[in-house]
């Protein structure tokens, strides 16, 4: 549950090119590196916010990006976060994108996230661990077409696995998995000083085991997550961000009990996210930032007899999300950013079948000061969050053995 609350801050979106001021500041290049760099950031742009809206594909044609990630193994190549996304101007007015993402996708909220909810680790702790196998390997495709100031975008995505177990003798089994992701996105520009934009994602994971002369264990989810933010230009230099995110999710299980099937509901959640922020830029210079108010709960339905309603969750007020960034010369950019969360974590437990035992407390996230560089050459760019320890190392970094830079993204514009 702290993995989804440290995450509570990204969102997405995007504009058109005629918006003038309003887009001066788009560039190609960026990723999430930049984003969490400047404070887990939700109130500037940048192309990853194209994970979460599809509309976003038509200010990045001819781009490609993606995460090397964080380290996992010393000097490995199985960094944590990879992904490779690929965006095409096929005309003047469409654009079409593609992205393969793995289970670490570092993203939140995403089409490209794969089963966020754990539908296969409710099978394997039902069946056993290894009967079903975990997603990975998520393909994407994203489409943006622009008409005049309005852009429209459609993703797709799909993963799935099998493990089939066909003995010589005795009865097979088939253990199976799936997730099916819709994007729609929209972006216009309502006037010259404001600019809208949402997004509505839809995910569909599933995992089910069957076995002969048993009745099929499935469970089945329904994942729903609504984004809109706007940019409000109240002058050349500093525009308002207010930011909305919803996302809730549900779904069904059936388990097989000895005589029959037990068809019940499944752990619901739901997430709200308002946060109200700003933009300030100054020649080379950006700074953003703000507060929001965030909250997250996961509900267990009732089972007779023996438990009743359960329900666990977060709200945090204020969350603070700060970043800075500096165009120190042509071809190198440097970052800082700031994150603060307080808030307090509810807990209920079962005391028997029909009365709850409640616990509230308060908690800060382990959260502080991210920095940052950005590195330019021609259209290639390597963005990366700096281990804090570079710093504090100093001279003992030439023939020193840590890792220099914690997270890193790569583009390139062709």
């Amino acid at each position: 549950m702290f993995k989804k609350i440290l995450t509570i801050s990204a969102l997405f979106f995007f504009v058109t090119a005629s918006l003038n001021a309003q887009t001066a500041n788009i560039e190609k290049t960026g990723g999430f590196a930049r984003l969490q760099a400047m404070g887990n950031n939700p109130y500037i742009i940048d192309p990853f916010n194209m994970t979460l809206n599809s509309a976003w594909a038509a200010y990045y044609g001819n781009f490609i990006m993606g995460d090397l990630g964080s380290t996992n193994t010393a000097f490995g190549n199985d960094g944590i976060g990879q992904y490779i996304g690929a965006n095409f101007q096929v005309s003047r007015n469409l654009t079409i994108a593609a992205f393969l993402t793995r289970t670490d996708f570092s993203g939140t909220f995403s089409i490209l996230n794969l089963d966020p909810y754990g539908a296969v680790n409710r099978i394997n702790n039902i069946i056993g661990s290894g009967a079903i196998v975990g997603l990975n390997n998520n393909v994407a495709l994203m489409a943006s077409y622009s008409m005049g100031k309005h852009k429209l975008g459609f993703g797709l995505s799909y993963a799935g696995t099998t493990n089939e177990f066909n003995p010589a003798t005795g009865d097979p089994t088939t253990g199976s998995a799936s997730q099916l992701g819709l994007n729609f996105g929209y972006v216009s520009q309502l006037t010259s000083s404001l600019l809208l934009e949402a997004a509505l994602s839809l995910a569909f994971p599933s995992a089910s085991y069957e076995q002969p002369n048993v009745s099929t264990t499935s469970v089945s989810q329904t994942i729903l997550s609504l984004n809109v933010r706007s940019f409000i230009r109240l002058s050349q230099k500093f525009k308002l961000v207010p930011v909305l995110q919803f996302v809730t999710q549900s779904g069904s299980e059936e388990v097989p009990n000895g005589t029959g099937v037990d068809k019940r509901d499944g752990t619901s959640t739901s997430i709200f996210i308002l946060g109200v922020g700003f933009m300030y830029s100054y020649g080379d210079f950006l700074f953003s930032g703000g507060p929001a108010y965030a909250s997250q709960s996961a509900t267990n339905p009732a089972i007779e007899n023996v438990s009743p309603e359960l329900s666990n969750g977060f709200s945090g007020f204020p969350i603070w999300n700060l970043g800075g960034e500096w165009h120190l010369a042509n071809w190198i950019v440097g970052r800082v950013g700031y994150m603060a969360i307080s808030g307090k974590i509810s807990n209920e437990t079962a005391a028997n079948a029909t009365d709850v035992n409640e616990a509230i407390t308060t908690f800060y996230g382990p959260t502080g000061f991210w920095l940052g560089i950005g590195l330019r050459a021609a259209g290639f760019s390597l963005d990366a969050t700096i281990n804090d320890d570079v710093l504090r190392q100093g001279f003992n970094n030439i023939g020193g053995g840590g890792a220099s830079f914690a997270y890193i993204s790569l583009s390139v514009a062709f």
